[in-house]
Parts: structure tokens; sequence; C-alpha cells
């Protein structure tokens, strides 16, 4: 009989997770050379653009928004994407925000507000549109099989009662670009359960663990699904 046969289920699973561990710190490190390459290819050609100007002030054309945002992957001193009459924002773009981190202080904390029974609240993003100001927050269910779900995009004055409203299809990463303005700044409470991995079961728990002793008073062992929400949505409905 071979070692891996003797293997119990546990050290196999302790296994895959070291292993996916690994995987994840190759691609962090993938995406820092990756940044590092970009930017030395953009002083590059600004040295060259300077350098066929016979070094003459020259205006730089606007650079266009990109639709690629770092996310969920480390965190980087990206500027975020301006909204009208917005300023680049001075700090790390997407914004580390687990229950144990200061949020900067022009960044409102919805964390002890968003946070639902049955679900974890994984990030939240602003927008800024036609209507001004919007808020878009995402969980992931806290029991049974992961789902995902964002909420409609509100005012920062109701913001703080919202609940699901759809699955959210970015279920990867918990964020929804697709026919949407980019995001002015992202969230992320919850990084380690944005991606889905087997690992879910235990990293749910240790984040609900963080979240009790943080004074979290939500019941995540309630079993949360939209469509009976739905439901009790519509019969409050008709029997208003």
């Amino acid at each position: 009989m071979t070692m891996e046969q003797t293997q119990t289920l546990p050290q196999i699973r302790a296994a895959l997770m070291d292993r996916a561990k690994v995987l994840r710190e190759l691609s962090d490190q993938a995406f820092r050379i990756e940044n590092q390459i970009k930017s030395i290819a953009s002083s590059l050609l600004d040295l060259e653009k300077d350098r066929i100007e016979g070094g003459k002030p020259r205006i730089d054309a606007p650079k266009l928004p990109s639709n690629i945002i770092p996310f969920p992957g480390p965190m980087t001193k990206t500027q975020p994407v301006k909204g009208k009459g917005q300023q680049a924002l001075p700090f790390l773009v997407p914004i580390p925000g687990e229950p144990e981190k200061q949020l900067p202080e022009t960044i409102p904390d919805f964390r002890p507000l968003l946070q639902r029974d049955g679900l974890i609240l994984l990030s939240w993003d602003k927008r800024v549109g036609e209507l001004g100001e919007r808020y878009t927050a995402y969980w992931v269910t806290s029991t049974g099989p992961c789902r995902y779900y964002a909420s409609k995009a509100m005012d920062r004055r109701s913001f703080a009662a919202a609940m699901p409203d759809h699955k959210s299809y970015a279920a990867e990463d918990g964020i929804e670009f697709y026919g949407q303005a980019n995001p002015c700044y992202v969230v992320h409470v919850a990084p380690e359960l944005m991606m889905s991995n087997p690992a879910h079961l235990e990293q749910r728990s240790e984040h609900i663990k963080k979240l009790r002793d943080l004074g979290t008073k939500a019941n995540f062992e309630y079993e949360f699904l939209l469509k009976n929400r739905k439901k009790k949505m519509t019969s409050a409905k008709r029997g208003a």
C-alpha cells in the first residue's frame, strides 16, 4: 500500500490547501512582475517621445480609463477611474477593508451596517453616474453552498439598508463590471472568500469567528435563499 493510499481525508485536504496557497502566491508574484513590466514600458515610451520631440515641452494626451482593475490580486497604488468632477484617491485600490483594518478617513464605513443573517459581506463599491453617487454591496452565503449576491445600486442615505437583490454573476470575484461604469473604488471586506475554492468551508468559519470576536450579532447559521426573501417581499406587498 502506497503512502498516498494511507492518507486520511483531512491530510489530503490540508495538502491540497497548501498547494492552493502556493499557487495563489505564485499568481501574486506574477501580477507584481506584470505591473513592473508595464511601468518600465511606460517610462521607456515617455523617454522615446521626449527624444523624438527634441526635449520640447509637450502636452500629454489624456489617459483613457482602463476596464481592467487588479482584483482581487495584491493591493497596488493604482489610481481609480474618475467620475465627473472627482479627484484621484490617495489610497490603495482596491481598498483593504478586512474587519480588523481601519479604512481611510474619507471612506464611509458600512461594514457593521451591511452584515446580514445568513450572509457574509464581501465588499462594496462606489460609482458615479448620471444619478450621482451610487453604492453596491456584495455578499456570499455564510452556510451551505456558496451563493453570491449583489444589492441594487443605492444612494448613500439608503445604502445601510441594502439587501441582496440578484445573483452576482461575477461570482469569482464578487464584483460586476460589464455594462456598468467602472467603480470609483472597491472596499474588500473578505477577499479570501471572493474566489471559489475547496477551502471555503474553513475560510468562512475563520471569518465568522473573527466577526463574532468583534461583536457581530448576525445569525450565521441561518440559511439565506434569495428566492425565499423575494417570496416574503411579494407576500408583504400583497398584504399591504
